[in-house]
């Protein structure tokens, strides 16, 4: 993690609380939890704004979180042993390469990637989701958001954004990703939505710890940066839930 995103998870921690992640989670595999077969729970890509934190309460399941950043799963496991109570031998998280590490052993009831796919060519998604296949028995739940092309970012000026994200999805890209011969599609829906509040306050305040971290002094760099951090106040996603046959 560069120091850029090291100074924004700072403002985050100091401005949004786990209750306020909780309360604003709107997954729809919440709808699925009663056709939930036997197996973990896993977020793959999970941040310290996953869905595990939810369980950490109301399941004793196997939970485990996969992500690359070491200190985004402390302040997981934290976030989860604040709403649980205490911590637990059940929640696995690892530090992994999504392409390059091997997943943990199955069965999945449960898969989560939420803004994770977009970080990877179609192509290398084809190969994430054949090892997670591996692991997955009839009626596994797979929940999936992704950029999908009517994203801000998805614009041939923006050079850093599109060598950020590797692929701008529509619905017949997730289509290909799950075919019908294996998977059912239980929900969809394409969403264009500006940014809550809150979100602008952190980005707000992340402006301003580069600011100071960087010692500038220069009005107008100082302008740049904060019309820079706060000039995305919309987002455009395809969240999908399909069910492994």
């Amino acid at each position: 993690m560069d120091r850029q995103m090291q100074l924004y998870w700072k403002a985050f921690d100091q401005l949004v609380s786990t209750d306020h992640i909780i309360d604003n989670d709107l997954n729809p595999i919440y709808h699925f939890e009663d056709q939930l077969v036997d197996g973990a729970i896993i977020d793959i890509g999970c941040g310290q704004t996953s869905p595990l934190i939810r369980y950490a309460d109301i399941t004793e399941r196997r939970l485990i979180g996969i992500d690359n950043e070491p200190s985004q799963l402390v302040k997981l496991r934290s976030r989860m042993a604040e709403i649980a109570g205490a911590d637990s031998k059940a929640w696995e998280l690892i530090t992994g390469d999504l392409m390059h590490s091997q997943l943990p052993n199955g069965p999945y009831a449960m898969v989560i990637m939420y803004n994770i796919l977009h970080f990877f060519s179609l192509d290398e998604c084809k190969e994430v989701i054949a090892k997670i296949d591996q692991h997955l028995i009839t009626g596994s739940l797979i929940s999936i958001c992704v950029h999908s092309t009517k994203h801000p970012a998805n614009d041939p000026a923006n050079f850093d954004a599109l060598a950020y994200f590797k692929h701008f999805f529509t619905q017949s890209d997730l289509d290909t990703l799950f075919p019908t011969n294996k998977f059912e599609r239980l929900y969809r829906a394409d969403i264009e939505r500006d940014y809550e509040r809150i979100n602008s306050k952190v980005a707000a305040l992340w402006a301003e710890k580069v600011i100071t971290d960087m010692k500038i002094k220069d009005h107008r760099t100082k302008a740049d940066i904060r019309r820079d951090a706060t000039t995305q106040k919309s987002t455009a996603e395809i969240i999908n839930v399909y069910r492994k046959r």
